[in-house]
């Protein structure tokens, strides 16, 4: 269990997320994290907590689910020493050469938002392709109540904070 402190800090982490409805279906809501990237103290929260998790393990490529998980995919990057790739949606082309991806290359899959899971499952297929190993999802936030994380599963996901 963590600290109180920690998970006061997560509560204002979540507190920072913006919800509104989606342009794209009616009724469901899209969930903006770019106040977490803007204030300072919450980014530094963000990165100190994956820092506590990957102290030690070898990754060598951290892929980054399009251009919003950029900022968190790429301090990633630099705190476990790998490489950085971004990896488009599917309504676009890839930016990261699967092909290149060498045998036995260990990598992280990031994103911004972990909701449902089904773009993030389809992302994980495409880079099994590779002759790499996906060792995590890790987001920066995760919305518990569309069990997104199930859909991954048997793939571990790890998220910094969470709403309900």
């Amino acid at each position: 269990m963590k600290p109180p402190a920690l998970r006061s800090a997560r509560d204002r982490l979540a507190g920072a997320v913006r919800t509104i409805e989606s342009a794209r279906t009616a009724g469901e809501s899209s969930y903006l994290t770019d106040a977490i990237y803007r204030d300072a103290q919450f980014f530094r929260f963000a990165c100190a907590d994956m820092n506590e998790r990957y102290p030690r393990r070898r990754v060598d490529l951290v892929v980054a689910y399009d251009a919003s998980a950029l900022p968190l995919a790429s301090s990633l990057a630099y705190i476990v020493g790998g490489g950085l790739g971004v990896l488009q949606p599917s309504g676009r082309a890839p930016i990261l050469d699967l092909q290149s991806i060498p045998t036995g290359c260990r990598f992280i899959l990031v994103a911004d938002v972990l909701h449902r899971g089904t773009q993030l499952a389809s992302a994980a297929t495409l880079l099994r392709q590779s002759k790499g190993e996906l060792i995590e999802i890790v987001s920066l936030l995760e919305i518990t109540s569309a069990h997104g994380s199930k859909l991954l599963a048997p793939l571990p996901t790890y998220s910094i904070c969470s709403l309900p």
